[in-house]
């Protein structure tokens, strides 16, 4: 009789926590809680499908009912390992929640947990998918959740832990587990590979990792259906080959976009869009790929940054990552980035992934930063340097020069009085004279100013008097300013100067070769001098 064949999702499920992949913030903990005696008498397993949640509790119930037990270590060879390994144990249960979740169905459980374990240590129930519960199910699960017998040990697991009732999240030791890492994937499949005596490539390994995406359980089922599909006689299952029975996009083709890009190659890149359409990839799916590729590149060029991937992965994008500046890739990775919004609102998503690969490789600089310093330098030392004159102030009439000439002065020592808040409300007035009778002020109806200076009035005359050398009550009246106040001149003076400034940046012969070097455009000039 032909021994039926084992799938290798159940083949190498792990047996030991040592043997899981990626949880080792829960195997630790677990394994401290074995050691020391303080094991929990609910546990919740919490996470996405594939990560080892029903393993995880399959491993803690054959360490808590070992023989040698209870170890973090189960021998793996007594009655209760096998059994349990094997799914046979009479003391340990495994529920699906998803068909069992009627209140009678839990009935029925709370009244076998009454009595005590045929033969092992704990009866153990390993209830998956425990959030299918129904809401009177939960109820009456509760109280023996809450105060179980000593010889009980509930183990949950659930992919949806919001679903549970708080009452219930309050009375178990919850543990997340996480997605698996791509690298630890690709290793431990290596290792199956390497078991099983099937020649596979790197590039292959790691498209199977990619499309399992975190899931160790979905990873193994696809490197199953490449060995299933591959022909011994073929040698090595090799990337295309991959890409072609798992229906994925070959990894070569997100090589060539984003290095047509980097290249600034827009035919190569648009060819690459068309190679992933004939080979059926999914444009935003594409836009996706493309965007993590360029972003993986930009990381290697940074020292000391670690990716987790695949060490060949890693070996190759540091290769490629050499030849380009991190000020690039950088450039290069926002915008692909920004575009995946628009490509998946797109009606075509493949014309949209288009028009971004254009745009990035029109936009994206064609040197590192210090080449385009130098080259803008170089034609800065060869253009002429214009010189940039201030416009003549506005002359005034002989009467109101001398009285704004002493306003200014008085501005100023309030300025010099520290008290800035009073000096800035002062330039929106406008004075109608300076005499010993007194400083009569002039604002404009509904000037917030105005308030400014009447709350600080005193301190005003007291620095007004310090430096006219008599008393000078302030007054203040609301009518229309006569002619500009300092306030508006100086306005006046900033927007002539910074149109004069962005005039003759836009003129400056090396100002104009470096903007169109950059492929950019002026929007402001400064004078870092400038108040």
């Amino acid at each position: 009789m032909t021994t039926p064949y084992l799938v290798l999702a159940r083949k190498y499920r792990p047996q030991r926590f040592l043997d899981l992949t990626g949880q080792e913030h829960v195997v630790r903990t677990l394994v401290n809680a074995l050691k020391s005696g303080r094991v929990a008498h609910a546990f919740l397993f919490t996470g996405p499908r594939g990560c080892g949640k029903t393993t995880s509790a399959r491993i803690l119930a054959r360490a808590l009912n070992c023989e040698k037990g209870p170890t973090p270590e189960p021998c793996g060879v007594c009655g209760p390992c096998v059994e349990i390994a094997q799914g046979n144990d009479i003391d340990v249960q495994e529920i699906d929640a998803a068909s069992n979740n009627g209140v009678d169905d839990v009935r029925a459980l709370r009244e076998a947990a009454k009595y005590m374990p045929a033969r092992d240590r704990y009866k153990i129930y390993i209830v998956d998918e425990v959030h299918m519960l129904s809401g009177a199910a939960f109820n009456a699960l509760l109280k023996t959740l809450e105060e179980p017998p000593g010889h009980i040990k509930f183990l949950l697991a659930t992919t949806d832990p919001q679903k549970l009732p708080a009452t219930i999240l309050s009375r178990v030791q919850r543990h997340n587990f996480q997605l698996v890492p791509l690298g630890k994937i690709v290793a431990r499949l290596r290792e199956i590979a390497q078991a099983e005596g099937v020649q596979i490539s790197d590039g292959a390994l790691a498209l199977v990792g990619r499309q399992a995406a975190g899931a160790m359980r979905d990873a193994l089922s696809l490197l199953d259906q490449l060995f299933a599909a591959h022909d011994p006689a073929r040698g090595e299952i090799g990337d295309a080959e991959a890409a072609e029975i798992l229906g994925a996009l070959d990894e070569s083709v997100l090589r060539e976009i984003v290095a047509a890009v980097l290249a600034r190659d827009a035919s190569a890149a648009l060819a690459g869009v068309q190679r992933a359409y004939e080979q059926g990839a999914e444009m935003r799916r594409l836009a996706e790929d493309v965007a993590e590729r360029a972003r993986n590149l930009l990381l290697a060029a940074l020292p000391g940054v670690k990716q987790d991937l695949p060490d060949h992965e890693l070996r190759s994008l540091a290769q490629e990552a050499e030849g380009n500046d991190p000020a690039q890739l950088s450039r290069v990775f926002d915008l692909l980035q920004a575009a995946q919004d628009e490509v998946q609102k797109a009606a075509n998503p493949r014309h949209a992934l288009e028009v971004a690969l254009l745009r990035a490789v029109y936009l994206a600089p064609a040197g590192s930063l210090p080449e385009l310093v130098a080259r803008v330098e170089q034609l800065s030392s060869s253009a002429p340097v214009a010189k940039l004159e201030r416009k003549a102030e506005p002359a005034r009439s002989p009467e109101s020069a001398p009285l704004q000439s002493r306003w200014k002065q008085l501005i100023e020592a309030v300025k010099a009085a520290r008290k800035p808040a009073a000096a800035s409300a002062l330039e929106h007035g406008s004075p109608l004279k300076i005499d010993p009778s007194g400083v009569q002020l002039a604002f404009r109806r509904g000037d917030a100013r105005a308030a400014i200076v009447a709350e600080v009035k005193a301190d005003i005359e007291a620095v007004f008097e310090r430096a006219l050398g008599y008393r000078a009550p302030l007054q203040l009246v609301e009518q229309e300013p006569e002619g500009a106040t300092v306030a508006e001149e100086k306005q006046k003076q900033r927007s002539a100067a910074q149109s004069g400034r962005l005039t003759l940046g836009r003129e400056h012969p090396a100002v104009r070769s470096a903007v169109e070097l950059l492929g950019g455009e002026i929007e402001d000039v400064r004078d870092l001098g400038e108040e």
